[in-house]
């Protein structure tokens, strides 16, 4: 059994199941389905959710509080004994956090689909990881340990994606749960990919580290996303997001400045090498380069969707998921750039 052959097909599985995970997501949230299974793994005590409030039990939504109550008290005391004890009060103050959660068809088979499809990111990770001792131990130390960072992280996520229910969908932990999908991404695209060095364009090379500067920089847009994402969801708690049937984007303060004038910088100068290296790189190369600053441009336009109509959902879904294109493109580069592998 050829097992680097194996190892690459569950990488790349999960690779592509991660991004079905952002893409999920961004519907969850959109679409306010976060809380549609008030329990983990489960939902409503159901491997497979109810169609009809009337196969639940009686008093459902006090069992299911008293079991969310439950983990919230045991994460808080957590949270206590690693030094984070204004948070730990912070969360349990919530008022929302002791609002029984009403059933919705709907929203409970969005949530779940989510959850399936993040079990089966699960199964291609736990693929990935014990075809990764027979194919990288021995060749390459770095992409071995990448690969097993990697699969802790996506075990960490799915622990993080339960207190994120147990907690009533608090925005930083949120957040977290967001950011730490992009972290197990970018550890297995190192582990997976590999060039060979001599095939990657001069031309490219030359921008190596511009594009090292272009992933930070995006890593620097994401973050102040996930805090305007943030912003949005604490104003829309207090009822100051929407003034006059738009968005009032004088409460999300410099956040909302910075990121939108972090998206132009970013399209603008993501142009420039695909325009100085069009008639020096193959047809491949040139396609990789030019897919960041389009990528960019429509996420730019799902952005400004958001605001002018109120995060309409294929604008809030399009916008996660181009910001997950543009940031794996850009490590994509990177890795080729500075790969020293004789391997394709």
């Amino acid at each position: 059994m050829n097992f680097k052959t194996l190892n690459r097909r569950f990488g790349l599985l999960t690779i592509s199941s991660v991004f079905l995970l952002l893409l999920a997501g961004g519907v969850v949230r959109s679409t306010g389905s976060g809380m549609g299974c008030p329990d983990w793994p489960k939902c409503f005590e159901k491997y497979v959710p109810p169609t009809d409030s009337s196969q639940l039990p009686a008093g459902y939504k006090d069992i299911h509080l008293a079991k969310r109550l439950k983990k919230a008290i045991k994460f808080s005391k957590l949270l206590e004994k690693i030094g984070f004890e204004k948070e730990a009060k912070l969360l349990l103050q919530d008022p929302s956090l002791y609002i029984p959660e009403d059933f919705n068809t709907r929203k409970a088979w969005t949530e779940y689909i989510n959850r399936l499809i993040g079990a089966l990111s699960g199964v291609f990770a736990l693929g990935f990881f014990i075809t990764l001792f027979k194919a990288q131990l021995k060749t390459d130390k770095l992409k071995f340990w990448c690969g097993v960072i990697g699969f802790i992280l996506m075990l960490f996520n799915g622990w993080l994606g339960s207190i994120v229910v147990a907690t009533n969908l608090v925005p930083i932990l949120v957040t977290i749960h967001y950011l730490a999908a992009y972290a197990a991404l970018s550890f297995f695209m190192i582990s997976v990919f590999s060039f060979d060095a001599s095939n990657i364009s001069l031309p490219i090379k030359k921008y190596k580290w511009f594009y090292v500067f272009i992933l930070l920089l995006t890593l620097i847009q994401i973050s102040y996303g996930t805090q305007l994402r943030q912003a949005c969801d604490l104003n829309d708690k207090k009822g100051l997001l929407i003034s006059n049937n738009s968005i009032n984007t004088d409460v999300l303060g410099t956040d909302f400045s910075i990121h939108l004038v972090l998206a132009i910088v970013l399209t603008l100068l993501t142009i420039l090498p695909a325009l100085m290296t069009r008639k020096k790189v193959n047809g491949w190369w040139f396609k990789i380069l030019l897919i960041i600053p389009l990528t960019f441009m429509l996420q730019y336009l799902s952005g400004v969707l958001n605001v002018r109509y109120n995060f309409p959902v294929v604008a809030q879904v399009s916008h996660v998921f181009f910001a997950g294109i543009v940031y794996a493109v850009s490590l994509y580069i990177c890795i080729a750039n500075f790969s020293k592998s004789n391997h394709a």
